[in-house]
């Protein structure tokens, strides 16, 4: 990164979350004046000193009067991004609060840029090596996808209308320092052998170590290339599914079993009638399709911008498990 960033007045919503707190960290690294907004009963210890603290639920407007005066880039992370809901209005922060965060920032004189996170689900998941780019159309099986893609529309419509640059970041598979669900279950399950190589485990996913993410989204909130563009967030090219978990076997130093396709479906099978039941269970139908789906995504349009990925998948497993570690969570 240029200094472009130092002395730059800006704000980040969803301050306290996996990616908020690796954005926040790096933005101070580059000298910016940062603030953070996030929930009232948030970890708020997590986040540096220096950091100014705004309480404000993004969901009632009266909590987002004039904290937008002279900040000059929005980070605007803040979301709800599980898949447990039950409709799309179990999302609705992100896209109700996504137009109420933009309503009350547009007051401001001295907005520079807003950027805005999405997800690679607004176009949803290919079970196909073909690599999907931003022209592709939106479509999404997900209540989480159907409430960015709104989310999407209203960054577009709004920032056009009155004229505020803005750019939207899609993130894929993001792992890293202060991560949870999923990966953080997903590295210790690996630790404890308890994961196994499902066939040739060869199908190919975009993943993305959270420092390259939030590299590339300090790029494209300075780089003026990026006013009014997508741009997916993912590391250099795919990676195996088997070069991830043997990564990550060879840093705990464990070798991985590989079982058979055709012995884990009936087994997926089988427990999913429990998970229905409500216990916990290590693989059911759905976990099973995702771990053997293919989906690859085009970041061109990143690379033409100047994007480097810094870190590969050795060096951010690594990092990751190093992190965890030392904080002996997995």
């Amino acid at each position: 990164m240029s200094t472009s960033l130092k002395n730059k007045k800006v704000l980040v919503t969803g301050s306290s979350g996996f990616i908020g707190i690796n954005l926040i960290l790096e933005l101070l690294k580059e000298e910016a004046i940062v603030t953070a907004l996030d929930l009232p009963f948030t970890n708020w210890e997590k986040l540096p000193a220096e950091v100014k603290q705004v309480k404000a639920d993004i969901l009632n407007k009266k909590d987002l009067n004039n904290i937008f005066e002279n900040i000059e880039i929005i980070y605007h992370l803040a979301a709800k991004t599980d898949l447990n809901g039950k409709n799309k209005n179990d999302y609705k922060v992100n896209y109700v609060g996504t137009l109420n965060v933009l309503e009350e920032a547009a007051k401001s004189k001295t907005l520079e840029r807003f950027i805005f996170y999405s997800t690679q689900l607004v176009v949803g998941l290919f079970d196909e090596k073909r690599f999907i780019d931003e022209t592709e159309p939106y479509k999404t099986k997900t209540f989480y996808g159907e409430s960015k893609i709104e989310g999407e529309k209203i960054v577009k419509e709004f920032c056009k209308k009155l004229n505020i640059p803005f750019t939207i970041i899609r993130p894929t598979s993001v792992y890293g320092p202060w991560g949870e669900t999923p990966y953080k279950e997903f590295f210790s399950a690996i630790k404890k052998k308890r994961y196994f190589h499902i066939g040739k485990a060869d199908n190919l996913v975009s993943w993305v170590y959270v420092k390259n993410l939030v590299n590339l989204t300090l790029l494209s909130s300075v780089d003026e290339k990026a006013i009014n563009e997508i741009f997916f967030g993912n590391d250099l090219h795919p990676y195996s599914m088997r070069d991830i978990v043997n990564e990550v076997a060879i840093y705990y130093k464990i070798k991985i079993r590989t079982i058979p396709n055709m012995f884990i479906t009936p087994i997926a099978y089988f427990f999913g009638f429990f998970k229905l039941l409500g216990f916990k269970v290590p693989i059911y139908p759905f976990r099973l399709k995702n771990m053997k789906m293919t989906y690859c995504y085009n970041i061109q349009k990143s690379l033409l911008l100047g994007y480097k990925p810094a870190y590969d998948l050795k060096s951010g497993i690594k990092e990751t498990l190093d992190w965890y570690e030392e904080r002996k969570m997995i």
